[in-house]
């Protein structure tokens, strides 16, 4: 992989961290792998997202002589992923203060939608 996709992921990554920054140490240890691969599933999540947006919801497959119409074939594999990150998610969440995770829900929906949290 190229050293500058790295270096982009790695800081990406480590804003995602900061998000859960406040989390109780005992618990961010045991979570920093859920973390992890809930950042994970985030930046494959937003790669079907751009084939799907490329190609379209609805792709046409030769069939012989003739061709049909289907759905796209990441979509069934994306809606899997969207109900495991949010399960991740959720489960991290649940581990942080009932304030705290406002403000985690808060901060992740902004780095989603790449909008800034209030603080």
């Amino acid at each position: 992989m190229n050293e500058d996709i790295l270096k982009i992921r790695k800081r990406e990554l480590n804003k995602f961290k900061k998000i859960f920054a406040n989390m109780p140490e005992d618990k961010k240890k045991i979570n920093e792998s859920l973390i992890e691969r809930a950042f994970y599933m985030r930046e494959k999540l937003q790669d079907m997202e751009r084939r799907i947006d490329a190609d379209g919801v609805i792709v046409t497959m030769p069939q012989g002589n003739y061709e049909i119409e289907r759905a796209h074939p990441l979509l069934s594999q994306y809606n899997a992923m969207v109900k495991n990150y949010s399960s991740v998610i959720k489960q991290i969440c649940e581990q942080l203060p009932t304030s705290e995770a406002d403000r985690v829900g808060e901060a992740l929906l902004a780095f989603a939608t790449k909008k800034t949290p209030r603080k």
